[in-house]
């Protein structure tokens, strides 16, 4: 039991999650936007991130980007302001949100520390985790690299390393690899270009996809069983045991040309996708073309991050020397579309959504922007 009237302070006695307050819909018809008008960001903070920091990543009510003085802070997910910061870790090793409850992170010294996410009150950690990069998280342990490239399970209960294991990738290249874990499976998305995928009780390699993106690391989404790869192709996979469900075939491009899917992004029993640098939207059942009057007429950065967030699929384009946020309508009875054009940074962008706000990484900026 932690002090009377405070949080309690075992390093495993942790607050229930703060949930985010919705920033809410805007509506045009109730006044809260004018028609062919763009409403005000909700917030905006310059200088609010390192140069190197990961992606914003939402946990409860606050945002953690890596921090403009070193470590990692989070920031109220209401006005911007900073919440806590955590100058011993290193933005490079990731963050990742333990059920909104607490931010895990790597320290400088290669160790895995915790958070609590809403106030920052350390938590347990494990000195030893020779941690270079935290890749996932589920229910039951926290997934990350080691200095040496294995794979390394912590249990979320104990702190303690429940398996190292080996794999045949090198998962600290330039581009590192990404995780994903559900259904019993640790889904690593690998620099070369392939999916390797790993028992989460035991790390063994259960089976792989080679190939899959033309040496760049693959893109995928998971709804229920069914993986969705992007990359060299676009497919389908049962994420349990790697068997392919469906596949899109490619658009013929001219000669000399070279053709990927972007990032893609599910909304109920849609997959959302760029082409090349188009937007499609596909039945995440069959693979089959799904109707969508913006679908192949819109055009955003091929390396952009798509958003479902309020009724609108969020994406970002851009030109050599600035871009914009484009938000399109995946409501058939929604006509509004939005474009903020005020991405100062091309090469330097991230997006994420969450409770009715999506948060524009821009260089060094941080804005919270509203849905409709």
């Amino acid at each position: 039991m932690g002090p009377q009237g405070g949080e309690p302070d075992g390093p495993f006695d942790i607050p229930p999650a703060v949930p985010a307050p919705k920033a809410g819909v805007l509506d045009a018809a109730k006044g809260d936007y004018v028609l062919g008008e763009l409403p005000d960001p909700l917030w905006s903070v310059p200088g609010a991130l390192s140069k190197d920091s990961p992606a914003p990543l939402f946990a409860g009510d606050v945002v953690v980007t890596g921090a403009p003085g070193g470590g990692i802070a989070a920031r109220s997910v209401v006005d911007g302001a900073v919440r806590w910061s955590a100058p011993g870790t290193t933005p490079r090793g990731r963050y990742l949100s333990l059920s909104d409850r607490l931010v895990a992170a790597v320290g400088r010294d290669g160790s895995l520390v915790t958070f609590v996410a809403s106030t920052g009150v350390p938590k347990w950690t494990v000195p030893a985790a020779e941690a270079a990069m935290l890749l996932t998280a589920d229910d039951e342990a926290v997934y990350l690299v080691t200095e040496d490239g294995r794979v390394r399970a912590v249990g979320r209960s104990d702190a303690r390393v429940r398996w190292t294991a080996g794999v045949d990738a090198d998962l600290l290249a330039e581009f590192r690899a990404r995780g994903l874990a559900a259904h019993g499976r640790l889904v690593l998305t690998v620099p070369d270009g392939s999916v390797l995928t790993l028992d989460a009780k035991t790390g063994r390699t259960v089976w792989r996809l080679r190939d899959r993106a033309g040496g760049v690391r693959p893109k995928v989404a998971l709804s229920d069983r069914l993986l969705c790869v992007s990359g060299k192709y676009l497919s389908a996979v049962d994420v349990v045991t790697g068997k392919q469900v469906w596949r899109a075939e490619n658009f013929k491009l001219p000669e000399g040309q070279v053709f990927f899917w972007g990032s893609p992004t599910l909304h109920g029993e849609h997959l959302y996708v760029s082409a090349r640098e188009v937007l499609l939207r596909f039945d995440v059942r069959t693979g089959k073309p799904s109707d969508w009057p913006y679908a192949g007429l819109v055009q955003c950065d091929p390396h952009s991050p798509l958003v479902v967030q309020g009724n609108g699929l969020w994406s970002v384009a851009v030109s050599r020397t600035e871009g914009g946020v484009n938000v399109l309508s995946i409501d058939p009875e929604n006509e509004t579309t939005w474009a903020f054009r005020i991405v100062k940074n091309p090469e330097a962008y991230w997006i994420e959504g969450d409770a009715d706000r999506v948060v524009l990484m821009d260089g060094t900026t941080l804005t919270a922007l509203p849905v409709f």
